[in-house]
């Protein structure tokens, strides 16, 4: 189960290795559809910045509960009002982004029980729903 898991976190993350994946076609992973996001963007958009960092939250919890249940994250920033202050906060975002979806799939070669199982599985489909969110908002916004 967790090499499924991880394969699909990976498809998830950078798009499928074929012509096309169970989620997107290549190139079309979460990554590159926000690196493709812009702070202007997220002006336009200023729930999409809170749906991003929500996400990371989401990656990062779950790849530290995979890890240590015991663990505990606190991130004061509210993704509901977080909005980047500037192109430089925006890249750092994206960097933090990054580091959670590998923190995630490192924690996924971990033996997990079923219910680690099943909060890993509702973390990737989480991201697999944001990254078609994003994708279909970036699409709108260029047709």
């Amino acid at each position: 189960m967790s090499d499924l898991l991880r394969e699909t976190l990976r498809e998830v993350l950078y798009g499928p290795d074929a012509l096309s994946g169970l989620f997107s076609a290549p190139g079309d992973g979460l990554l590159r559809a926000v690196h493709a996001l812009t702070p202007e963007d997220l002006r336009a958009a200023p729930a999409l910045a809170g749906r991003i960092l929500a996400l990371r939250h989401s990656l990062e919890i779950t790849a530290l509960r995979l890890s240590d249940p015991h663990a505990l994250l606190s991130d004061p920033t509210d993704p509901q009002v977080w909005r980047p202050a500037s192109a430089q906060a925006w890249r750092d975002e994206l960097v933090n982004l990054a580091r959670a979806g590998q923190a995630l799939y490192d924690a996924l070669y971990r033996p997990l029980s079923p219910a680690a199982q099943r909060e890993a599985h509702g973390a990737v489909m989480h991201a697999a729903r944001e990254a078609a969110l994003i994708q279909h908002w970036r699409g709108l916004r260029t047709s």
